[in-house]
């Protein structure tokens, strides 16, 4: 059976049970909600501490010519 001949008897259906079959097809074939991680918490920076690395890893790097 595929989806043509359900279709076919679905138009064959009464209004009623049209829409009772609608229904039972909503909740059914509605995808499932995704669970968001949580995200680690950061540890408290100050402004020197960024500063510092700044320093130490983006701006000392000596650059080959």
């Amino acid at each position: 059976m595929d989806a043509n001949d359900v279709y076919n008897i679905a138009k064959a259906l009464p209004q009623e049970e049209l829409i009772r079959l609608c229904n039972m097809l909503d909740i059914s074939v509605r995808p499932k909600t995704k669970i968001k991680k949580k995200r680690k918490a950061l540890p408290e920076f100050t402004v020197n501490d960024g500063i510092r690395y700044l320093l130490k890893n983006h701006f000392n790097k000596i650059k080959p010519h």
